[in-house]
């Protein structure tokens, strides 16, 4: 049989296309530097993180179009048919996913076209398709919305840079409530525009005229902006910067590759943080051609992106001499396709945790139980980092049972960052690295790749590494306990209190009630589970920080 298709059972025939899905949301986001595409599912209950059925890129630069030559020109009309072509293709993949709405969005590079409304008119009339052309605010509201959606917590200034323009806003994000700018600053220093203002640059001179000019300019839109700061930013005198756009994440990338961890073990950009003065650093050096001819063999810097690395560490060099103290900068995948789809979204499912969303389908019917038995089992010093990843962990605790035992603990090791849950969008490095420790210990801890673990371990620190093998110790009584991740009405089996001891050394004290003469809890796998929780507080097992971990076992629960 020739085709894709597979012939109906019934009647031999081909399938037709789905009945379109009302979860399903298609978009299209014409940039300068290229034109995204994508299908994403809404469906409850895990909306908050806008699960990805379909990605792609087309690699056609509108902004090269209309600076092919040494002045700007129109769209050509070979540009709009290879644009028209690639948006024919996706209206027939949305058809074959049963999407029930598209969008496209165009930003600065159709918006400056010398034939915009020619180029939008070709496209709606070969597609059906209206495009919606963004104005600079919307533009940069539209992308600080992506931004939103990339943490759960955000609290700072914003900068997308675009190929064009680069948008600088500051934003304020939690519990699902958003507040942005309301006039975002736009300036004419894309990753490509600034690109191609260096590489034409005559002389030292020229280029120091170009930084003059950029610094007067940033130095006038920061004046600007940080007269609409909110009280809870104005107080602040440093501040963190959220990155977003391809030419900053190209740049983070670099950040990755030059890391201290090496390999770095989460190969995701969403999330990764680094101190200013990292940042600045590598900015400062990585200013000429001649040291990034070899940045498109670095992971995920392709080779337009390393001809620009250049200009956009000339940005950013100049940029931290105007802005105010900065502490971090977190570089963050969503952009205008995510803010597109996240602003639509209730508040009720803006404010959810998009781990615990993520891992929901997973859960068993008992993952509230065990929430309860494992918060008990912490002590008042755990960091909030971990009490954050109980009831995500709840809610894998039975995921990797049915895979090989020797195989369970990798699994988990690698859920994260390449397995079930790499996907997730929201999530910050560490909290990645935790689940990832914590799923790993809760199964063992005893991994094929040694060397993977160890480096996320660097990366939580010495602090989070013990109670991530404390906690994922704790959830392999519970899931000894309670194998298929069920709880009998009146058949509870365990409970726990741990609590903190302070004298010459400090220590975990972990009690642990059972019923007398249960053979679920009297048998040799839940001992031996046991025995892991106090080998967690060996000092072998631990780095710099290290706490002595009891384990008080007795038979009197009453039901």
């Amino acid at each position: 049989m020739s085709g894709t298709a597979q012939l109906d059972g019934a009647n031999g025939s081909l399938p037709r296309f789905p009945d379109p899905n009302p979860y399903y949301h298609g978009l299209v986001d014409i940039g300068s530097n290229g034109i995204r595409f994508s299908i994403s599912d809404l469906t409850p209950p895990t909306t908050r993180v806008m699960p990805t059925l379909f990605q792609d890129r087309a690699a056609i630069s509108l902004y090269d179009a209309q600076f092919a030559g040494t002045t700007k020109g129109p769209i050509s009309e070979a540009v709009i048919r290879s644009i028209t072509k690639t948006l024919l293709r996706f209206k027939h993949i949305c058809a074959t996913f049963g999407v029930a709405h598209t969008r496209i969005v165009a930003t600065e590079a159709t918006r400056e076209a010398q034939n915009s409304l020619q180029f939008r008119e070709a496209i709606e009339h070969a597609t059906g398709w209206k495009v919606d052309l963004l104005s600079k605010a919307e533009e940069g509201k539209v992308g600080a919305w992506g931004v939103a959606s990339s943490l759960s917590e955000i609290s700072g200034l914003v900068m997308d840079l675009g190929g064009g323009s680069t948008q600088l806003s500051w934003l304020v994000s939690s519990g699902g409530d958003v507040k942005i700018a309301e006039t975002p600053i736009s300036l004419p220093y894309g990753a490509a525009a600034l690109t191609k203002s260096l590489e034409t640059a005559i002389s030292v001179e020229a280029i120091e005229k170009i930084r003059e000019e950029m610094r007067r300019k940033l130095t006038e839109a920061w004046a600007s902006l940080s007269a609409t700061l909110p009280t809870s930013l104005r107080e602040q005198k440093e501040f963190n910067l959220y990155l977003s756009g391809g030419g900053f994440r190209g740049f983070g990338y670099l950040l990755l590759a030059e890391h201290m961890i090496q390999p770095y073990p989460v190969p995701i950009i969403n999330g990764f943080s680094a101190p200013a003065s990292t940042f600045s650093s590598l900015a400062n050096f990585q200013l000429s051609a001649t040291t990034t001819q070899a940045l498109d063999k670095t992971f995920r810097i392709s080779e337009r992106r390393a001809r620009q690395i250049p200009a956009v560490a000339f940005l950013i060099s100049t940029l931290m001499t105007v802005l105010p103290p900065i502490t971090n900068v977190v570089f963050c995948q969503g952009g205008v396709r995510e803010g597109a789809l996240y602003q639509t979204l209730p508040l009720e499912t803006r404010k959810q945790d998009p781990l615990v969303v993520a891992t929901s389908p997973f859960a068993p019917s008992a993952a509230p139980e065990f929430v309860k038995l494992m918060e008990h089992a912490l002590p008042r010093s755990v960091p909030r980092d971990i009490r954050r990843i109980i009831r995500p962990l709840a809610n894998m605790m039975l995921f990797h049972s049915n895979v090989p035992k020797e195989s369970r603990a990798s699994c988990g090791l690698h859920s994260t960052t390449t397995g079930v849950l790499a996907s997730v969008h929201g999530l910050t490095h560490t909290t990645r690295a935790l689940l990832a420790l914590v799923l790993c210990q809760r199964w063992g801890g005893e991994v094929s790749d040694p060397s993977l673990k160890s480096r996320l371990q660097e990366l939580v620190g010495s602090e989070l590494e013990f109670w991530s093998r404390y906690l994922g110790a704790v959830a392999a009584v519970v899931g000894a306990v309670y194998p298929a991740g069920i709880l009998i009405a009146n058949e509870e089996r365990v409970r726990f209190f741990g609590e903190d001891r302070t004298g010459k050394s400090d220590s975990v004290l972990l009690r642990v009630r059972f019923r007398d003469a249960d053979p679920v809890t009297d048998g040799v796998g839940v001992g031996q589970e046991l025995e892991k929780i106090e080998k967690v507080g060996k000092k072998k097992r631990c780095s710099t920080f290290r706490r002595k971990v009891e384990v008080i076992v007795e038979r009197d629960l009453d039901l």
